[in-house]
């Protein structure tokens, strides 16, 4: 944070988080994807020359979410909400062969309920006053006829 700005919102870290796990996800579903195009014998130690830029995009997915894992893990303590962020990072990739089994290594249930407490916690932490105190844009008045002629006017 620069000197002198404003500290973070928690609606704004909300966003940020939603991105960053969006981001990770959609890292895993790629590397995911390069390492089903060959036969591969399962938990090998490197990682193969075809499959490193998605090991390193994964890895730099991995990192900056669990920057945000503290502050979420937080958010979801004081909004008394179960923390599915922490598991997201306890993956392992390549320790199946294709060939053994085809699920994702992060499965729709778990996707519903990190999408689900995202959802929650925007919810929660969006600022309800600010926006209901926010001045409704100009209307015009009238009856609905007129309302009707001047929107298609």
């Amino acid at each position: 944070m620069a000197l002198g700005a404003q500290p973070e919102t928690d609606h704004e870290f909300v966003i940020r988080l939603r991105a960053a796990t969006e981001a990770y996800l959609n890292a895993v579903d790629r590397w995911e994807t390069a390492f089903q195009k060959y036969y591969r014998m399962p938990g090998a130690p490197t990682v193969s020359a075809d499959v490193e830029p998605e090991q390193r995009e994964y890895e730099t997915r991995k990192r900056e979410l669990a920057a945000l894992v503290p502050r979420a893990r937080r958010l979801c303590l004081k909004h008394q909400l179960a923390d599915p962020f922490s598991g997201l990072l306890r993956i392992s990739l390549g320790r199946y062969a294709p060939q053994e089994r085809v699920d994702p290594v992060i499965g729709r249930s778990e996707r519903g309920v990190v999408a689900e407490c995202l959802a929650k916690l925007d919810d929660a932490c969006r600022d309800w006053q600010a926006e209901l105190a926010a001045p409704e844009p100009n209307r015009p008045h009238g009856s609905w006829f007129r309302r009707l002629i001047s929107f298609f006017g």
